[in-house]
């Protein structure tokens, strides 16, 4: 593991208090890449949600579009280019997901599918890869996102590509709108993948691209001692200190207790 991510690696599962893994996120390219990427090779098709709970457990997998249950997840993800059913909203309108066709189909026009020609995805714990990935997401409840979202306005002020409508959340709201605007992206999950993937009531997501992980990590430390409480602290200090990680923890101050 290159020593830059694994600092990132280190430095998140010592701020938060996550129940899940985090999971990486990495599209590949050619059937080489395929071959040569780490992973279990599914003998089922599953969807793709179901893909990365399995990795907030623990597993790592690589998949191809013939793998996949939804299509949702291959059209979303640049392995199938066709969407001739829902191209502007039709399946949607279909579904009466929204009061109109043209609503349905404004709706499709601003979501952000992916248009390069991937055969595949590999999906991992984020500390069994060796560098960076294209996408990381991280599943976990509202107090730890809003930490997440913290570190990001550290160093990028505010978010400004959020994007969501409770709808294909783990294939493109969480992971190709933070691909292809090279921004994060916050979920609420959907119907679906709560229904397939079994995630908890008050879980959410985000992405998190390449560009960004690296400071949206750095920012959780910086903002540690304006935002954590003293309990949430000292358990962070014991991680950090497990870790060999340096950091001046300082008690009986927050920003709302006019920490100086």
């Amino acid at each position: 593991m290159k020593n830059k991510w694994k600092h990132t690696v280190d430095k998140l599962y010592c701020a938060l208090e996550l129940e899940r893994k985090a999971v990486g996120i990495n599209f590949l390219a050619t059937e080489d890449d395929y071959d040569k990427a780490d992973g279990i090779a599914l003998k089922k098709t599953i969807n793709y949600c179901q893909m990365i709970a399995a990795a907030t457990k623990g597993n790592m997998i690589k998949a191809k579009k013939s793998d996949f249950k939804c299509q949702s997840g291959p059209r979303v993800l640049g392995m199938d280019v066709d969407d001739s059913r829902n191209a502007h909203g039709e399946n949607w309108a279909r579904l009466k997901l929204y009061n109109s066709s043209k609503l349905s189909s404004e709706v499709r026009e601003q979501l952000s599918y992916m248009e390069k020609g991937y055969i595949g995805v590999s999906v991992a714990p984020i500390e069994q890869l060796n560098d960076f990935p294209d996408v990381t997401i991280i599943v976990t409840n509202p107090y730890n996102a809003m930490r997440i979202i913290q570190g990001y306005a550290y160093f990028y002020g505010m978010p400004k590509a959020i994007r969501m409508i409770g709808n294909q959340a783990l294939c493109l709201e969480s992971t190709a709108r933070p691909y292809v605007a090279k921004d994060m992206n916050v979920s609420m999950l959907c119907i679906g993948t709560r229904h397939r993937a079994g995630w908890k009531d008050d879980e959410m997501a985000i992405g998190i691209p390449r560009e960004q992980i690296s400071n949206v990590i750095e920012g959780l430390l910086a903002t540690l001692n304006q935002m954590e409480s003293d309990c949430n602290k000292k358990n962070i200090e014991e991680k950090l200190k497990e870790k060999n990680i340096s950091f001046d923890i300082r008690y009986g101050c927050n920003y709302y207790m006019d920490c100086k």
